[in-house]
């Protein structure tokens, strides 16, 4: 494949981290900082327990390890959540993205509109597979708010003429998308692979990866809240086991589930190093390549005695 080939709509992993930095930079570029919940960055919803494909990198891969459920967010619950977001003055992106394929939400499109309605300065995006696209859902997505597509790119380079087209057709600017490269040489493309926190064993991942970062901080507990389908926040979108359930935004208020008993005293292991605790102990994510902003100000909100749990 010669580079000449690849439009510059298409990232490698490397490429889509220092996009993530630069989002992050914009974040703490637009709020004080000052606030805990301005910890924030992202908040990532897994909209349905659905997806048309088995890849080899993801738990769906084995249907008995985690099989396919015809379960989704619904516009009532979608309504509820972008409410308490609003209300918190939630100005961070919306990921919808998690553990399923989103445009298999029947509702997804409407969906994306409540949050734009109740969340402007919010950033919308969405990640996909790209399979149940066409021209005039393509326009849909767009019209209902969404700022930003991301389409996964399984099977190879000529996926790209052909979403190229399809998004020149709709009339989606070039900056409103880009192609992630997850086809054959996952290296080459810079796809950092992981264990889903131990939920699959068959990709490689060697036991000293998990190993060597024992004592080393995660990020993501302190900058990305993951909501499931049901309201349900994880304490990590790597958590694909559903080990630790934190709270729930359908029925209890942003702040009281980012800074939840259960939240907290896994931030405060991880804050020392300490992945110790399951599912931390058997994953293979770094977690501290960007989010560092979020943690200190977790961190920070943690100092104040009055909030020591």
């Amino acid at each position: 494949m010669e580079q000449r080939n690849i439009p510059i709509t298409a990232v490698d992993q490397f490429d889509f981290l220092e996009h993530r930095r630069e989002q992050e930079q914009k974040h703490f570029d637009q709020v004080s900082g000052n606030k805990p919940l301005d910890s924030i960055l992202t908040i990532e919803i897994n909209t349905t327990e659905l997806c048309n494909r088995t890849c080899v990198f993801c738990p769906r891969h084995d249907p008995a390890v985690f099989p396919n459920r015809n379960l989704h967010l619904t516009i009532k619950g979608a309504e509820t959540i972008a409410e308490e977001l609003a209300d918190n003055g939630y100005q961070g992106k919306i990921s919808f993205s998690g553990f399923g394929e989103n445009l298999l939400n029947p509702n997804f499109a409407e969906i994306v509109k409540v949050f734009h309605i109740e969340l402007p300065q919010a950033t919308l995006e969405c990640n996909t597979n790209g399979d149940k696209l066409d021209v005039e859902y393509l326009k849909k997505l767009f019209r209902s708010g969404l700022d930003q597509l991301y389409i996964n790119l399984y099977d190879g380079p000529e996926q790209m003429e052909h979403f190229d087209t399809m998004l020149s057709e709709a009339r989606i600017r070039e900056d409103q998308y880009k192609f992630r490269m997850h086809w054959g040489d996952f290296e080459k493309h810079g796809l950092i692979l992981n264990n889903r926190s131990g939920v699959i064993d068959w990709i490689g991942v060697e036991d000293d990866t998990i190993e060597n970062l024992k004592g080393k901080p995660c990020h993501y507990p302190f900058y990305k809240m993951f909501v499931d389908w049901n309201g349900d926040v994880l304490f990590c979108s790597n958590d694909w086991g559903r080990e630790h359930v934190v709270g729930n935004l359908l029925t209890m208020s942003l702040h009281d589930v980012w800074f939840s008993k259960p939240m907290t005293k896994i931030r405060k292991k991880l804050m020392k190093g300490d992945r110790s605790q399951s599912p931390c102990n058997k994953c293979s994510v770094d977690g501290s390549l960007f989010g560092k902003p979020s943690f200190d100000i977790v961190r920070k909100y943690y100092e104040n005695s009055n909030n020591r749990k």
